[in-house]
């Protein structure tokens, strides 16, 4: 039912993590005895353009177990584009993300937005309520909660982006209906959770906990003038989307604010 996503460039730090990470999961391990007999869940690893030993890594797991998939990119083509390249080429109806420095926390995650989907057929994206906030070397820095209700999620989708990257799992039908990622390099993410939310309901649930690494060459932990980058997207996004949602103009002034707080 599900294939995960994981782009990477010079991922050689993290890639044997997050793929074992992803291994550990419930829906794998009920699995593993005979992994070539079970076409129902994989793992696409999209190496791209990486120069270190990312794909030597991917390509000897991926011995040991079939549903471990690589593609190797010789140029980077930036990480939207890399996770689209790694959609087109997954088999399965739910696609979950999952970032090679990140890592999902409850073993139960992929299990529990399943049953998500299934207890809510308006529903196209289920997140983590919960997510950790650590450093690259593992030390935790804060715990986020993030709204639940798709209703407060929908109304605030110009305020916020509601949902973190590797937490999430969306329906393959619903990213095809609204034309996949959209090759931006920055905040193509966010662009993606604006576009089905226009067709369907977003919803973060308890039990898909998820921890996320903030890097210092990351755009969770760049500098002012990278922000300065992001925030222009994100006030682009506003108004590209301001007939869709609501508190256009708040969001606007937020995201002016972000922009001139990264300036001085």
């Amino acid at each position: 039912m599900i294939s995960v996503i994981i782009a990477t460039k010079n991922g050689e730090k993290y890639i044997a993590r997050a793929i074992k990470n992803a291994l550990e999961q419930s829906v794998a391990i009920s699995n593993a005895t005979d992994p070539s007999q079970f076409s129902g869940f994989e793992i696409v690893v999209v190496s791209d353009g990486s120069t270190d030993n990312t794909a030597d890594i991917v390509r000897e797991l991926a011995i040991e177990d079939p549903r471990i998939r690589l593609i190797e990119l010789t140029q980077n083509i930036g990480p939207g584009a890399a996770r689209a390249k790694g959609i087109e080429n997954s088999k399965n109806p739910y696609i979950a993300i999952l970032d090679d420095d990140d890592m999902w926390i409850n073993p139960k995650k992929l299990e529990n937005q399943l049953d998500a989907f299934v207890k809510n057929p308006t529903v196209v994206v289920v997140g983590a309520e919960t997510t950790e906030f650590v450093k690259e070397d593992a030390t935790h820095m804060f715990w986020h909660m993030h709204k639940t209700d798709p209703k407060i999620i929908h109304d605030e989708m110009l305020l916020r982006c509601p949902i973190i990257n590797s937490s999430v799992m969306f329906k393959r039908e619903a990213y095809d209906t609204v034309g996949g990622l959209s090759d931006m390099r920055l905040a193509e993410d966010y662009d993606l959770w604006l576009r089905l939310a226009k067709i369907g309901d977003i919803i973060n649930i308890p039990g898909a906990e998820t921890q996320y690494t903030v890097r210092a060459n990351s755009a969770s932990g760049s500098n002012g003038k990278a922000k300065v980058k992001i925030a222009v997207v994100v006030l682009s996004l506003v108004k590209k989307y301001r007939k869709d949602f609501p508190n256009y103009h708040k969001a606007l002034i937020k995201a002016y604010l972000r922009i001139l707080k990264n300036l001085f």
